[in-house]
């Protein structure tokens, strides 16, 4: 398995990871209000940035740590340069991962013209962004795997 499989499958688990635990250590602070309160829109308002920084702070030390645990098993330094090969499969991780992310905000607006509850229309668009974040990971393993 290459360095870019490997590189993948931690970014795949990670998400899966760091997405569940987070949702789980939010559930129990759920506001018990009504749906439209101002505490139910500072809830999912902080549940989105804390979100999005825990995410990138625990990415980068994932990442860290899997070079690091990458250089011992291995013995091998990880590649400095990208060749057209690895530019085109994150080109093409990128798309499908933007492409979920703008379905589900599509989806998310969509379901404020439908008179759903604001609630609807922040889970759809955290879920939109976790999936993104799963299918840019899949993308890259699917094509280092099977090739371009």
């Amino acid at each position: 398995m290459t360095y870019q499989e490997k590189k993948s499958i931690v970014s795949l688990i990670s998400a899966i990871i760091i997405f569940g635990s987070y949702c789980a250590y939010m559930y129990p602070q759920f506001p018990k209000e009504g749906l439209e309160s101002t505490g139910t829109f500072r809830y999912w308002g902080s549940f989105v940035l804390i979100l999005t920084l825990v995410s990138i702070v625990a990415h980068i030390v994932i990442s860290i740590i899997f070079n690091i645990a990458f250089r011992l098993t291995t013995g091998e330094k990880e590649p400095t340069f990208a060749d057209e090969l690895d530019k085109l499969i994150d080109l093409k991780a990128f798309r499908n991962s933007f492409f979920v992310f703008i379905l589900g905000f599509l989806l998310a607006m969509g379901s404020l013209v439908i008179d759903q509850p604001s609630q609807v229309m922040f889970m759809i668009l955290i879920a939109s962004g976790f999936i993104s974040d799963v299918t840019g990971s899949i993308t890259k393993l699917y094509h280092y795997r099977k090739g371009v």
